[in-house]
């Protein structure tokens, strides 16, 4: 492995160590006492952090709202209150010297909006202080009133320019996220994900058992009951200090948090059913009078006289789903003292998919201690857990899938029920399985040495076992169709894949003047990532076994890929009477799997952010609340994958005098200056809060330029040194804009109505793929989609082709559809605009309906099951003489070379989530010895509007693969209606 040699910041090391052991010249000083209560309901509250401006002083809040500052310095200061969840508030006072000062708060509930607190790579900041804007999700209000099965639900339709995909309706698959575009040609486009400071594992098509297209996703290990907030940043200009990765965004996620009190117990409860609600297509054949095979190219051509149509539909007549039902259990445990707080949870989730063999089973648990080790040093630690057995069904591109035989099945249903290649009995048969066990601990120190110095330090492990399992019983699947599958195999992988980070960084505030604030951080920051796995396999099984020491024919490989990166950054924010305020910033990257030939690569920021409406000279309308301008620019990038820039030899066996002996053969010739994929971006807008509605409107506009993308160059074949080598000299670029508003429209004692909207759209485009670089080709059948320049990424092309029915007779002949000469756009995989809307009505404060609708448009999907089944000729077009000439043209002209009219559009609009929530009155609650009481009825994925005629427009057969987009033999996503009861002790 080759690390660069760093230069970490020297100057910063023996401040660090002069500040350590420095003591406090003397000065007088005093303190301030005070108590911060709910400003609606006036309860005191507990854990709110009470700072002195321009110093790292601080104190928290007891279980009765009270704090106390000591050693502060005499004379004039400001305070400020922050708490997650409320608006964070300033005020000013004067210490008196030896004596006390009070200064007591009422804040107001502000998810959102200028005060609100977003994380960032050095600490908790209000927004007023972003120059980028900030997406924050609640996730405690969206698992309390939404029906939420995994995360990937808690983020779909919540954040604008973040699309979120889920690829069918199998339990346990995962979805594809793209945040503001895709940014690369070749290397993941994949969100960072970072828990309390840690990165987390989220590779993509994390199982290495194929079972047709649909995979697990990392992400959904992390249950969203357990977690307070997440928040999104959307590209390199807020995510600089997360480095080399974070050019794809980041997905920062907070937990659960004790407050001081009595233990407080929470319990839930969720029930509910899945059902399959797709529509799917029949089986055609045409017939003769003799019931020989007639299709309608045959008629055409007059080869045959059609007698008939024979149809029939075996996933709707001989259905081979069930109802699947969902269970949650959960409890916690919240408190603690003024000094040390916990939270504790425990959750387990059944899911029963409408498949009989489809199901996850997930045990959750979450630990979080936080301790005032001394008045300036506080220590938190977190331990999540996630056990899992996930089994899949063999699907999608798959001939041992069951919707595979039938939707490529016959008409006939006296042969094999009308299913093709197996029957579903025997497709279930195949045992698929993955368990796993995923531990992610962190430990977070903050150490006040002076009033001006902060020191942090973030360490912590994500450790994934992963166990990959497949069995294919001998005797179940007929010989006839797959003797290999006849006789039995096993496959046995496991894996272990660890995600190492240690973060240490200081932060200087000072408080230059009355009205110039200054805050200064700089650190070393370190991840380290290693992927280990072997794959075992057997052939020709021993019926009765289930292990594969009873197989006849092994084979084994070993997989482990290592990367590791040292980042060094410093940042500087300006603050000005609190309503300007500059921030500027610089992270150095050092990566093993950077070429050697390449050094250290530095990715800058600059930001600005004016709370305008604050300034004397601006005008005071009295509608107007708060106006925010903001503009930002920064950069980040992606690493080369671990071997990408190395030259390596294959291990292979070679034949010497009949007897195997080792041998090489050429793996790569690597680069040894390939360098990381660098993307930079800009983006500003504004943040107006408006007083009668309690509204606020959001508006960014962002455009991004990614260069030096890894590009496989193609190898001349005489060279004997391998098929290519990647090479930096490719460029993409996203623009877009997003908008987000939230208003409460009517708000009376009996009758609240809230209502959010977001709204987005980006435009993506492939600028270079390097001198004398053809179009890159792929996709489902190999040549559907490409990388062309001029184009988004992943479009698709194919020739275009017209029609006519000359001679009026209802049917197209083959001579009656003209290919075009050359394939041509037919449209881009991914929606480049949408938006959502979601409202919550609240009468007499306890009943609350809520409702989520979203819709993306702007985009095709390939119908590639249509394709498919018109290629088999047991389609519509090609056998009912009734169907659309449109429809018949499609057909033709895939029997001549083309899938263009299998292309189709995939706009859609779908009502997501509807809930139903009674907030018991508390003498109900009481009778159970309860303090709140609380149920729910919700539903998800209620009705789909769209002219995609396949069964739903966000299928995609290849799970969260970077670009490759078809809609092949998926199972549609199934509607769940869950019930959910919530009580707190």
């Amino acid at each position: 492995m080759r690390l660069a040699t760093t230069r970490t910041f020297l100057a910063l090391t023996p401040a660090l160590l002069l500040a350590l052991c420095a003591r406090p010249a003397a000065a007088q000083q005093g303190e301030v006492t005070g108590r911060v209560t709910d400003k609606t309901s006036g309860q005191a509250l507990a854990a709110a952090q009470v700072s002195v401006v321009g110093t790292t002083m601080r104190a928290y809040t007891g279980q009765d709202g009270h704090y106390r500052l000591v050693n502060v310095p005499a004379g004039p200061a400001t305070l400020r209150v922050s708490f997650i969840g409320y608006a964070t508030m300033t005020q000013p006072v004067t210490v008196p010297a030896s004596g006390s000062a009070e200064a007591n708060f009422t804040i107001a509930q502000a998810a959102v909006g200028l005060e609100a607190i977003v994380v960032t790579a050095t600490g908790d900041q209000a927004v007023r202080e972003q120059g980028t804007v900030a997406h924050n999700v609640d996730l405690t209000g969206r698992t309390t009133k939404a029906p939420v099965t995994n995360l990937s639900d808690a983020l779909n339709s919540t954040v604008p320019g973040v699309v979120v995909q889920a690829m069918g309706g199998t339990t346990g698959s995962g979805t594809r996220i793209r945040i503001r575009g895709s940014n690369s040609v070749s290397l993941s486009n994949d969100p960072v994900l970072i828990v309390d400071g840690i990165r987390v594992e989220n590779t993509s098509n994390s199982t290495s058992i194929g079972v047709g297209g649909q995979q697990p996703s990392r992400l959904n290990d992390i249950s969203p009951q357990d977690l307070e907030a997440v928040q999104v940043n959307s590209g390199p200009a807020s995510s600089v200090l997360y480095g080399t990765d974070a050019a794809n965004g980041a997905i920062i996620m907070r937990t659960r948090r004790g407050q001081p009190g009595a233990t407080k117990w929470t319990m839930s409860a969720e029930g509910g059913r899945l059902n399959d609600y797709g529509s799917y297509p029949d089986n055609f054949t045409g017939l003769t009078a003799l019931d020989s095979v007639c299709t309608l190219t045959r008629v055409a051509a007059g080869a045959c006289v059609q007698a008939r149509v024979r149809r029939f539909n075996p996933i709707e007549q001989r259905s081979p789903f069930r109802t699947g039902n969902r269970v949650l259990y959960g409890i916690s445990a919240s408190g603690g003292s003024d000094q040390t707080t916990f939270y504790l949870s425990g959750h387990f989730s059944d899911e029963n998919g409408v498949y009989p063999v489809n199901y996850s089973r997930q045990v959750n648990l979450l630990a979080n201690l936080f301790d005032h080790v001394r008045s300036n040093m506080d220590i938190q630690a977190t331990a999540l857990y996630t056990n899992g057995k996930l089994r899949l069904p063999q699907n999608d591109n798959n001939v041992f899938g069951v919707l595979s035989s039938g939707f490529l099945g016959g008409s006939d249903s006296t042969v094999n029920n009308g299913y093709g290649f197996l029957s579903p009995a025997q497709s279930f048969s195949i045992a698929t399985f993955q368990n796993i066990d995923h531990f992610t601990g962190s430990l977070q120190a903050n150490y006040r040495p002076l009033t001006w110095l902060e020191a942090h330090a973030v360490i912590g492990t994500d450790f994934l076992s992963r166990y990959d399992e497949n069995t294919t019983f001998p005797g179940f699947i007929p010989a006839s169709f797959n003797p290999s599958a006849n006789q039995g195999n096993r496959n046995a992988n496991p894996f272990q894949i660890y995600n190492w980070t240690g973060n240490f960084y200081a932060t200087a505030s000072f408080a230059l003047t009355p009205s110039l604030n200054s805050t200064t951080s700089g650190g070393i920051l370190y991840y380290h990532l290693r992927n280990h796995g072997v794959l075992a396999s057997v052939q020709q099984l021993t019926a009765g076994t289930n292990s594969l020491a009873g197989g006849v024919i092994p084979s084994a490989n070993e997989t482990t890929n290592e990367t590791v990166t040292i980042g060094r950054f410093v940042e500087e924010r300006v603050g000005y009477k609190n309503r300007l305020f500059v921030t500027g910033a610089l992270r150095s990257d050092d990566n093993t799997s950077f070429g050697k030939r390449f050094g250290n690569i530095l990715y800058p920021r600059l930001s600005l952010s004016w709370v305008a409406s604050e300034e004397p000279f601006f005008p005071k309308p009295g509608w107007l609340g708060a106006l925010k301008v903001r503009a930002a620019y920064g950069s980040s990038g992606l690493h080369p994958g671990p071997t990408d820039a190395l030259q390596f030899f294959n291990p292979t066996p070679v034949v010497i005098n009949n007897t195997d002996v080792p041998g090489i053969t050429i793996g790569s010739l690597g680069n040894s200056a390939l360098q990381p994929e660098r993307t930079n971006e800009a983006e500003g807008g504004f943040d107006v809060e408006f007083r009668p509605l309690s509204a606020r409107v959001s508006f960014t506009y962002f455009s991004k330029l990614s260069h030096d993308a890894l590009i496989a160059v193609t190898l001349p074949p005489s060279c004997g040194c391998g098929t290519s080598i990647f090479k930096n000299q490719g460029s993409v670029s996203n623009k877009g804009v997003e908008i987000s508003a939230a208003a409460t429209v009517i708000n009376t004692p009996n009758l609240n109505v809230e209502l959010n909207i977001g709204a987005w759209g980006t435009r993506s485009r492939v600028k270079t793929l390097g001198a004398n670089i053809a179009p890159i080709i792929f996709g489902l059948g190999g040549a559907t989609q490409r990388q062309q320049v001029g184009f988004a990424p992943g479009s698709y092309f194919q020739r275009p082709y017209t029609f006519a029915d000359a001679n009026n007779d209802g049917i197209i002949a083959t001579s009656e559809v003209t290919l075009g000469p050359t394939a041509t756009f037919q449209g881009q995989p991914f929606p480049d605009h949408g938006g959502s809307v979601s409202g919550t009505i609240t009468v007499v404060q306890r009943l609350h309906l809520y409702g989520l609708v979203d819709g993306r448009f702007g985009n095709k999907l390939f119908n590639s099951t249509e394709q498919f089944r018109c290629g088999l000729s047991n389609c519509r077009g090609r056998n009912d003489p009734t169907a659309p000439l449109a429809e018949q043209a499609a057909a033709v002209a895939n029997i001549l070379g083309t899938q263009a009219g299998y292309m189709e559009d995939a706009d859609f609009v779908k009502f997501r989530e509807l809930s139903l929530t009674y907030d018991a009155p508390a003498n109900w609650a009481g009778r159970i010895g309860a303090s709140s009481l609380s149920v729910t009825i919700a539903g998800r994925n209620l009705a789909t509007w769209t002219k995609y005629k396949g069964l739903d427009p966000e299928l995609n057969v290849s799970g969260q693969n970077n670009f490759t987009t078809a809609d092949f033999l998926t199972q549609p996503p199934v509607r769940y209606w869950i019930g959910r009861i919530n009580v707190a002790f």
